[in-house]
């Protein structure tokens, strides 16, 4: 594409999954983090029969921190591929479901250009 239209200027960022599912995903990041120190650590603070409790279930707890990362990662997760140029929408992976073929990419961009 930049051999083709070499004035043009490329650059990606990062599509925003929107508030709701960053502020969940966040939740959910501090849950691991949390769960891992109180997991690995919290044996030797915590009381007693909750120690006895984290000895006994560790690989579900620890399981249920790994479920939260997974999940906070999956929420992150848009598979956005959005191209436009100068505002106008060239391409959308989230609306088409799909990567563009090249020969696709160059149609879209030929008819965005000649608008």
């Amino acid at each position: 594409m930049h051999a083709q239209y070499p004035t043009l200027r490329f650059r990606g960022e990062t599509y925003n999954p929107g508030e709701m599912k960053l502020a969940i995903s966040q939740v959910l990041q501090l849950i691991f983090f949390g769960g891992l120190v109180v997991s690995l650590v919290g044996r030797m603070v915590l009381p007693e029969p909750m120690a006895k409790f984290l000895e006994s279930n560790q690989m579900i707890v620890l399981g249920a921190c790994f479920l939260c990362n997974i999940l906070a990662g999956n929420l992150l997760n848009t598979g956005a591929f959005e191209i436009d140029l100068n505002g106008e929408p060239v391409w959308s992976k989230l609306d088409s479901g799909r990567f563009p073929q090249m020969e696709e990419l160059r149609a879209s961009m030929q008819g965005v250009m000649q608008q």
